[in-house]
């Protein structure tokens, strides 16, 4: 194995129904954000990585059409992110139906709230996911994050690396090593 690769737990949650739609934590609201038009990255978000993510959702590199975030508030404020993408050439175990939520975000001062556990039931509980594969990828190290995912309803499925390829981790990809049942 090579220095430049990191260790991943895999967890998937299967979405076969819409759950009824949850409430996030007082004083919080949240929204789902699509490319359309000309807006390629939410209001107020940096150019990278989201417009090279629009640009993949445009230019059909995703395997398919349905990468949105899911954005949370606290009044005017940007408090939480978590970026639905569709599978693509960094992530060649999903099928072309699956999603993966990722490059997740919450402000320091709005952690331990339930907001990242509320967002991944809400992405899980949308029409878009009913019949699909929902994947959660998380540094091995980053046992919060796991905890996070599992009270979600995610099961930890497999390990594997993230490798970099030309040098570069933005070029790598994420390869399953060893799978199992149904918990790391």
């Amino acid at each position: 194995m090579r220095a430049s690769e990191n260790h991943y737990f895999y967890l998937r949650r299967s979405c076969t129904r819409p759950m009824e739609e949850g409430l996030p934590p007082s004083g919080y609201r949240w929204s789902l954000w699509k490319p359309s038009g000309i807006s390629i990255a939410p209001r107020g978000f940096p150019l990278f990585p989201f417009a090279i993510w629009s640009a993949f959702h445009y230019l059909h590199v995703f395997f398919n059409r349905d990468y949105q975030l899911l954005l949370i508030h606290h009044g005017a404020q940007l408090v939480h992110r978590s970026v639905i993408t569709p599978g693509y050439f960094r992530f060649p175990f999903m099928h072309r139906d699956d999603l993966q939520v990722g490059d997740t975000w919450t402000d320091d001062g709005h952690r331990g709230k339930g907001l990242a556990t509320f967002a991944l039931k809400q992405i899980a509980s949308l029409d878009v996911c009913v019949g699909r594969s929902l994947w959660y990828l998380v540094e091995e190290a980053n046992t919060s994050s796991m905890r996070v995912a599992e009270k979600a309803g995610f099961s930890c499925v497999a390990r594997g690396t993230r490798g970099s390829r030309f040098g570069l981790r933005l070029f790598g990809a994420f390869h399953i090593d060893e799978r199992f049942q149904p918990r790391c």
